[in-house]
Protein backbone atom coordinates (compact mmCIF):
# COMPACT_ATOMS: atom_id res chain seq x y z
CA UNK A 1 0.00 0.00 0.00
CA UNK A 2 0.93 3.57 -0.62
CA UNK A 3 -0.08 6.82 0.74
CA UNK A 4 0.86 9.92 -1.34
CA UNK A 5 0.26 13.07 -0.18
CA UNK A 6 -0.37 15.88 -2.63
CA UNK A 7 -0.22 19.86 -1.41
CA UNK A 8 -2.83 21.63 -3.35
CA UNK A 9 -1.92 25.53 -3.60
CA UNK A 10 -4.47 27.42 -5.09
CA UNK A 11 -4.77 31.17 -5.64
CA UNK A 12 -5.90 33.10 -3.12
CA UNK A 13 -9.61 33.99 -2.70
CA UNK A 14 -9.53 37.80 -4.05
CA UNK A 15 -13.00 38.17 -2.56
CA UNK A 16 -13.25 42.21 -1.25
CA UNK A 17 -15.42 42.24 2.16
CA UNK A 18 -16.04 46.25 2.90
CA UNK A 19 -15.97 46.92 6.63
CA UNK A 20 -19.30 47.75 7.98
CA UNK A 21 -19.65 49.96 11.51
CA UNK A 22 -22.59 51.24 13.48
CA UNK A 23 -22.38 53.38 16.85
CA UNK A 24 -25.69 54.69 18.37
CA UNK A 25 -27.21 54.31 21.92
CA UNK A 26 -30.25 51.76 22.48
CA UNK A 27 -33.59 53.37 24.33
CA UNK A 28 -36.49 52.17 25.35
CA UNK A 29 -40.13 53.90 24.03
CA UNK A 30 -39.80 56.38 26.70
CA UNK A 31 -36.10 57.77 25.43
CA UNK A 32 -34.42 55.81 28.47
CA UNK A 33 -31.02 54.16 27.76
CA UNK A 34 -31.13 50.89 28.43
CA UNK A 35 -27.61 48.93 29.37
CA UNK A 36 -27.30 44.99 28.54
CA UNK A 37 -28.34 44.93 25.07
CA UNK A 38 -26.48 42.57 22.44
CA UNK A 39 -25.36 44.56 19.29
CA UNK A 40 -23.81 42.19 16.28
CA UNK A 41 -22.84 42.59 13.07
CA UNK A 42 -22.55 38.58 12.26
CA UNK A 43 -20.08 37.13 14.47
CA UNK A 44 -18.92 40.42 15.68
CA UNK A 45 -21.09 41.26 19.47
CA UNK A 46 -20.30 44.13 21.67
CA UNK A 47 -23.09 45.15 24.47
CA UNK A 48 -24.74 48.36 25.80
CA UNK A 49 -22.88 50.43 28.23
CA UNK A 50 -25.46 51.80 31.30
CA UNK A 51 -25.95 54.91 29.14
CA UNK A 52 -27.22 52.61 26.72
CA UNK A 53 -24.14 53.09 24.01
CA UNK A 54 -22.23 50.92 21.25
CA UNK A 55 -19.69 50.86 18.53
CA UNK A 56 -19.35 47.85 16.60
CA UNK A 57 -17.69 46.88 13.58
CA UNK A 58 -18.13 44.01 11.22
CA UNK A 59 -18.37 42.27 7.72
CA UNK A 60 -22.12 42.91 7.45
CA UNK A 61 -24.48 45.47 6.07
CA UNK A 62 -26.88 43.77 9.23
CA UNK A 63 -26.85 45.12 13.04
CA UNK A 64 -29.05 42.85 15.31
CA UNK A 65 -30.30 43.97 18.28
CA UNK A 66 -31.03 41.72 20.74
CA UNK A 67 -32.04 41.78 24.88
CA UNK A 68 -30.04 38.62 26.16
CA UNK A 69 -30.67 39.70 30.09
CA UNK A 70 -34.41 39.75 30.15
CA UNK A 71 -35.67 41.61 32.90
CA UNK A 72 -32.21 42.42 34.42
CA UNK A 73 -32.62 45.98 32.41
CA UNK A 74 -35.89 47.02 33.37
CA UNK A 75 -38.09 44.84 30.97
CA UNK A 76 -38.00 42.70 27.79
CA UNK A 77 -37.42 43.83 24.30
CA UNK A 78 -38.15 42.71 21.27
CA UNK A 79 -35.05 41.44 18.45
CA UNK A 80 -34.40 44.40 16.09
CA UNK A 81 -32.49 44.12 13.11
CA UNK A 82 -31.57 47.32 10.94
CA UNK A 83 -29.55 47.27 7.67
CA UNK A 84 -26.77 49.89 7.55
CA UNK A 85 -26.36 49.51 3.65
CA UNK A 86 -23.05 49.24 1.85
CA UNK A 87 -20.69 51.51 3.24
CA UNK A 88 -16.94 51.72 4.03
CA UNK A 89 -17.40 54.00 6.83
CA UNK A 90 -19.09 53.56 10.62
CA UNK A 91 -22.95 54.29 10.05
CA UNK A 92 -24.15 56.76 12.98
CA UNK A 93 -27.32 55.20 13.70
CA UNK A 94 -28.47 58.03 16.68
CA UNK A 95 -31.19 56.70 19.12
CA UNK A 96 -32.25 53.10 18.15
CA UNK A 97 -35.45 52.49 19.64
CA UNK A 98 -36.29 48.89 20.88
CA UNK A 99 -40.17 47.86 21.76
CA UNK A 100 -40.84 46.11 24.65
CA UNK A 101 -42.58 42.37 24.32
Amino acid sequence: MTLTCVACYGIPEAEFHPEFGASGRVVDPEGNAIEGIEVSINRYATTTDKSGWFYIDGDNPEVLFRDIDGEANGGEFEELRVDIGKTNTVVELGDVELKRK
